[in-house]
């Protein structure tokens, strides 16, 4: 008979350092500006009732330019629904443009919106510049190490969470009791 409560194995000596890394990396994206950006563009994005899942839409079009939803959705890693949807509500807000690409009239691409794109270029520039630091500072055999580990911490994640059903939230101390 098990007990009711066992205690996890203790985790060995690099899994603490990973989890370590990861939160202080974690903390300081939260600290300075986390999904963020400069005053004017949050406050728009804000009045818009946009979220913080806008964000990386309009960083990747800053770092690689127009992009049709599809390619859109491949290098921010969402589904082309989502990312649809992501769009309209960033061309709504008028952050974002769509319009027919001039070498095949039958697709859209979508850019950052003219006034917003040095705001975001620079906010991208900004976010961007320790990962660059760091991928600068490896051999490419290094990159490729670093990239795997962090593709199958994501994977590993992934599949955790797939398998473990979505905890109920804490009750809210202001809701009277059932």
């Amino acid at each position: 008979m098990s007990a009711p409560f066992s205690s996890p194995p203790p985790p060995d000596e690099d899994v603490v350092t990973l989890m370590r890394l990861l939160g202080r990396i974690m903390k300081a994206a939260k600290k300075h500006g986390g999904p963020g950006g400069p005053p004017e563009l949050v406050q728009r994005a804000r009045d818009a009732g946009l979220a913080p899942r806008h964000i990386p839409v309009m960083v990747t079009l800053a770092m690689f330019g127009s992009a049709a939803v599809g390619e859109l959705a491949g290098r921010i890693g969402l589904e082309p629904a989502t990312t649809s949807q992501l769009v309209g509500e960033l061309q709504r807000a008028g952050l974002v443009t769509k319009e027919a690409d001039e070498r095949d009239r039958r697709r859209t691409v979508i850019s950052v919106a003219a006034p917003w794109r040095p705001v975001v270029e620079e906010f991208a520039r900004t976010k961007l510049t320790a990962a660059r630091r760091t991928m600068d500072a490896l051999t490419p055999v290094e990159r490729e190490h670093f990239l795997r580990g962090l593709r199958l911490l994501a994977e590993a994640q992934d599949e955790v969470l797939a398998e473990t059903p979505p905890a109920d939230p804490p009750p809210c101390p202001l809701d009277p009791p059932a």
